[in-house]
């Protein structure tokens, strides 16, 4: 094999000789290629989710590094060092680390298969993360052919187009590269042409691709079909539209195509002009429209959202041209929530359900787990649409659902979109069912509830996968909430209700749940069970732990629910024997506990001692020293004769102590601590 000395004139002499002198028989067309196919849905978002992420640089260097021998190593520790120092959020370590690679392939003539394995790892990492790098598939190209031949470097830019299937310049290449090795498959080329036409055709630039499509289908005599691209073509606004129009107009008048040369041509062209100088202005102030690693200047992103404003507002600009403004809007504007938002909100009044859900997921692939707005728009669509098309829907909503609470385990409310959309579609009822059926659906929901909780709560993988993927310890009392909730509203049974509150309260997962514990003391109150709810009270901030403001409302509740159903003489009864002596008196004693949930109603014996520490002086706790044994008092007989023992002490270590001063005000009414 001919080596060249730099990988861009490897890339060159790759396509030279693929387009000149080979003629390698090569499947050029996948599956996918064959016919213009819709495309199928995802059954999963991992590939949504988990493509953008990029593991640590250790990991990353493990794999890049495996099977290479230790010598190897050492004798390339400056393409090592920058392999495990690689910054992926930067595109000049990026950089240096593949031109180490690309080093590599310089380096050795014949490298043995590890070897070209970590290199093809560097490679596809970097593309992995950053698809859009359209220079860096042309250079993963150049490395293929120069370690493997022509059929991998082909390879290598057939997932080029798929992973980046708006890239005019890797369309060219690829169909330079297939009309060079593949003449005979006259049809399968054809096709790829029309793939690429509704990729990249209605680009302003794209007059490469519509010279080459000419090309092709004139050197097969195919007039016909040349026409149709000239009609098609005239309709474009290019930069370079006025060629095809001089092009148009004397192959119609050379042939006899029946076309109308003032009405099909000229006028269509005229309009085309006009269109092309209203984009201009915009077209002219693009001075990136590649994609790159670090942010993209703000003058850049205004153009662009003007840009979009006027193609969807001109009603001169077909709904295919507004597409493809979007699309090459998000090639430079990739990370950019905004422009994902715009252009799926767009797509849902334009499009096939298939398209929308596929560009929201591969919105969600691109942008940061911070960004939640277009995820939250991308739950809204789904739900909306399972009104219409819950077969198509359903499955993909429950396990984005179950994927973003991985992503966000602390935000509970995708759990009830989660349970909220399985008993809308595996539970549902209707007034058309008896009452038997409609409680039929109501039990298995409760028993399905049921199961899933306790196989989280117990460790079994016996439950709902889906369901079991979306629960943790933060959501638990969301699925626990809706189970005694189904049970204790539709089934109507009490007894098991107060089972489940008995069972579940004692889980550390529930301690601090406000919907748990409001729910169970709205079950007291139902029962007016008074003693239950007096002992819930007690509770309140040393066994259940809510918020100060959620705790203050229940004893201001309670208040007024134990002034309206308590029995008076008994109340005072109980009052008179004592009851109330360690425990909360309702009337008396809840203001304590305001703003204060910790307040806990000392034993007499306890309030007594303080009161002597206070001496009349509230929240002044004075330690003085004192003599324990004193003799004050004391009869002398009780010496028997003898000298008194020598006096000890207590508090003698607080006697330069300060008093210590609480500041009642601060912790009880305006809560500060």
């Amino acid at each position: 094999m001919f080596y060249l000395f730099t990988l861009p004139g490897i890339y060159d002499h790759f396509l030279f000789t693929t387009c000149n002198d080979f003629n390698l028989q090569t499947s050029i067309c996948k599956d996918n290629r064959n016919e213009p196919k819709p495309k199928e849905l995802r059954t999963s978002m991992d590939g949504a989710l988990d493509r953008r992420g990029t593991p640590e640089s250790e990991g990353i260097s493990e794999s890049i590094f495996e099977g290479l021998e230790v010598g190897f190593l050492k004798d390339n520790d400056q393409w090592v060092s920058k392999v495990k120092a690689v910054n992926w959020d930067d595109v000049a370590s990026l950089e240096e680390m593949v031109k180490a690679t690309e080093q590599l392939v310089l380096k050795y003539s014949n490298p043995n298969q590890h070897i070209k394995h970590s290199i093809k790892k560097v490679f596809e990492k970097v593309l992995g993360k950053y698809p859009l790098l359209f220079g860096y598939w042309k250079r993963f190209t150049a490395v293929q052919y120069q370690l493997n031949g022509l059929q991998s470097s082909i390879d290598v830019l057939s997932q080029a187009v798929d992973a980046f299937p708006n890239s005019l310049e890797l369309w060219c290449d690829y169909l330079s590269v297939l009309l060079a090795n593949n003449p005979d498959q006259v049809d399968q080329i054809r096709v790829n042409f029309h793939i690429a036409k509704d990729l990249v055709g209605l680009q302003f630039l794209s007059h490469p691709f519509w010279d080459k499509f000419i090309e092709f289908e004139t050197k097969h005599e195919q007039w016909k079909n040349v026409l149709a691209i000239y009609h098609e073509v005239s309709r474009v606004p290019l930069h370079q539209y006025s060629k095809y129009y001089t092009a148009y107009k004397q192959l119609a008048e050379r042939n006899d195509t029946g076309i109308k040369i003032k009405e099909d041509i000229d006028q269509v062209f005229a309009n085309t002009q006009k269109l092309v100088n209203e984009v201009w202005r915009f077209e002219s102030q693009i001075a990136q429209s590649f994609f790159n690693v670090g942010p993209l200047r703000q003058k850049e992103l205004d153009n662009w959202d003007q840009y979009l404003n006027f193609v969807i507002d001109s009603k001169h600009f077909p709904a295919s041209l507004v597409k493809s403004t979007f699309l090459r809007c998000l090639i430079p504007c990739w990370n950019y929530e905004h422009f994902w938002l715009r252009f799926t909100k767009w797509l849902e009044e334009h499009s096939e359900l298939e398209e929308c859900l596929d560009m929201y997921q591969k919105g969600i692939n691109v942008i940061s787990p911070e960004m939640r707005t277009l995820r939250q728009q991308f739950l809204d669509y789904m739900k909306g649409q399972l009104k219409h098309d819950a077969d198509k829907v359903l499955e993909l909503y429950l396990l984005t659902l179950s994927e973003f609470s991985r992503i966000y385990p602390q935000d509970a409310s995708l759990l009830v979109e989660f349970l909220a959309a399985v008993r809308r579609t595996s539970f549902a009822s209707n007034i058309s069912q008896t009452d038997q059926e409609i409680l039929g659906k109501q039990t298995s929901y409760a028993s399905y509830l049921e199961r899933n909780v306790r196989c989280y709560t117990n460790k079994i993988s016996d439950g709902d996968v889906k369901l079991q993927g979306i629960l943790n310890d933060r959501n638990l009392s969301v699925a626990v909430v809706e189970l005694i909730k189904v049970t204790q509203l539709n089934l109507r049974n009490a007894s098991q209700s107060r089972k489940y509150f008995k069972e579940f309260e004692s889980l550390p997962q529930i301690r601090n749940s406000t919907a748990f514990w409001l729910l169970y003391y709205k079950f007291l109150k139902v029962s007016v069970e008074l003693n239950e709810l007096e002992r819930f009270v007690t509770r309140l901030g040393t066994e259940i732990f809510l918020p100060t403001l959620v705790v203050n409302d229940i004893l201001d509740d309670f208040r007024s629910f134990f002034l309206t159903n308590v029995n008076y003489p008994d109340y005072e009864h109980e009052v008179y024997e004592g009851r109330y002596t360690s425990g909360i008196d309702p009337l008396m004693d809840l203001h304590f506990k305001l703003n204060n949930p910790l307040w806990v109603k000392q034993k007499s014996a306890d309030r007594q001692r303080k009161e002597i520490k206070d001496n009349g002086h509230v929240g002044l706790y004075l330690e003085k020293p004192e003599i324990s044994n004193t003799i004050i008092e004391s009869q002398s007989k009780s010496f028997n004769n003898g000298p008194p023992s020598l006096p000890t002490f207590k508090n003698l270590d607080k006697t330069n102590k300060q008093a210590t001063f609480k500041d009642f005000l601060s912790t009880d009414y305006i809560n500060v601590v």
